[in-house]
């Protein structure tokens, strides 16, 4: 089972990739709530509904905090990193594929992916 930690550290990391760019688009915006209300829901379908909702929310608020207190990219890159190296236990090759498929969708939301991204 993955922890409240990773949702949030998570939500980091996709900031991390939409600001690549210098600026989150709206269309990262809606990228990341699909994420959250849909492919987590695929990704993770035996968690309950109401177990899902707030692991979405954490996420969210992981993604809107660091657009709020203008996290720099490295910074937000760095917290996700930190947590992998200390739980690397938790990333299975599911959970890999998520993370994988989660900041590729983020990347081609907006005018497909740069080399920044």
């Amino acid at each position: 089972m993955l922890s409240h930690r990773f949702y949030s550290v998570f939500g980091e990391l996709l900031y991390a990739i939409a600001i690549s760019d210098s600026k989150v688009q709206e269309e990262e915006i809606e990228e990341i709530t699909r994420i959250t209300r849909e492919l987590m829901q695929e990704y993770f379908p035996k968690s309950n509904p109401e177990l899902n909702s707030f692991n979405a929310l954490l996420t969210e608020t992981g993604f809107f905090a660091d657009i709020d207190a203008g996290k720099s990219k490295q910074e937000a890159l760095n917290n996700f990193l930190e947590f992998y190296s200390q739980n690397k236990q938790l990333f299975t090759k599911e959970i890999k594929e998520f993370c994988l498929l989660s900041i590729t969708r983020i990347a081609q939301a907006y005018a497909g992916i740069v080399t920044e991204e």
